[in-house]
């Protein structure tokens, strides 16, 4: 492995999402950034409920989201993942009723990690782009004329290498959606943002389930911009339903946000310490569109 990958994945595992936090490598003080969290407490950022699909009652919840919007079978190749990550996991640890966040759940992380890995498991750990493409890639189609850079996915490559979720036409598309992306040097982000909107344009996503992303630029190697984290955002009866894998050993979340905007603000949150004076900041993408926030 290069040595550029592996600082690239040191960043990536220290990020408070699972993917870097540059913060803690460059102790950066950034007065604009300060404001905006400070807005983004007043407004009640963790206003929304969260599961970690632990019981019956949430999972078939979540299984049913999907099967109304994506196809059925990977509603069940999901679920399968779900309790095989569960499995004899203590309720008190993970969550099945959806309720409130709090920054006691965070505490929990490590304790849930270690129960999991002294539990024998069907699967190996997954991460949030491969969770993500697994429910879109029935429903979703790319451009034959997409490069494939995939130079940032080595991590995903080992554990798809054992999960044999996907046949060989999946796992091109898998490299070409989560490929690296060139792009120029400039801070401001939506300079990259137009950048990673004529990527994605050549990808024909479903209408009604959105690809929610991070976009991170990296110049370790050049400079690049790739998919950092993503999640998926279904419709419910009342607001949205938003699916995601933390990290590969960090357990599914599935929240309940009230409108899209919440799914942003909270995004934007996971991201606020991800700060580094050579780079523009991340950028959230709904499919191929710019979120500015």
């Amino acid at each position: 492995m290069k040595v550029k990958s592996l600082i690239i994945l040191t960043c990536l595992i220290l990020i408070g999402s699972g993917c870097g936090n540059k913060n803690k490598i460059n102790k950066i003080e950034d007065n604009k950034t300060k404001i905006e969290v400070s807005e983004l407490d007043k407004n009640e950022q963790k206003d929304y409920l969260i599961s970690n699909m632990n019981d019956d009652t949430s999972l078939d919840i979540v299984r049913d989201t999907i099967e109304k919007n994506l196809n059925k079978n990977v509603a069940d190749s999901f679920a399968n993942l779900v309790k095989d990550y569960n499995k004899n996991i203590p309720k008190d640890l993970l969550t099945g009723d959806f309720k409130r966040a709090s920054d006691s759940d965070i505490d929990k992380t490590g304790e849930i990690i270690e129960k999991r890995s002294s539990i024998n498991h069907k699967y190996p750990d997954t991460n949030c782009r491969i969770n993500s493409f697994l429910l879109l890639k029935d429903d979703l189609s790319i451009e034959d004329d997409v490069d494939i850079d995939d130079e940032m996915l080595f991590m995903d490559k080992e554990a798809l290498k054992n999960l044999n979720l996907f046949n060989d036409e999946d796992l091109e598309n898998f490299y070409k959606l989560f490929s690296r992306v060139k792009t120029s040097s400039s801070k401001d982000p939506k300079v990259h943002a137009k950048v990673m909107e004529e990527f994605l344009s050549k990808v024909n996503f479903q209408k009604d389930v959105s690809m929610v992303s991070v976009v991170l630029h990296d110049n370790l190697d050049g400079d690049y911009l790739f998919i950092g984290h993503v999640g998926l955002l279904l419709p419910l009866d009342e607001g949205y339903l938003f699916l995601e894998k933390i990290s590969f050993e960090e357990p599914y979340q599935a929240i309940k946000f009230s409108k899209k905007e919440d799914a942003y603000m909270y995004l934007k949150e996971k991201y606020r310490d991800y700060l580094d004076p050579d780079v523009a900041p991340p950028f959230i993408m709904e499919n191929d569109k710019y979120i500015e926030i």
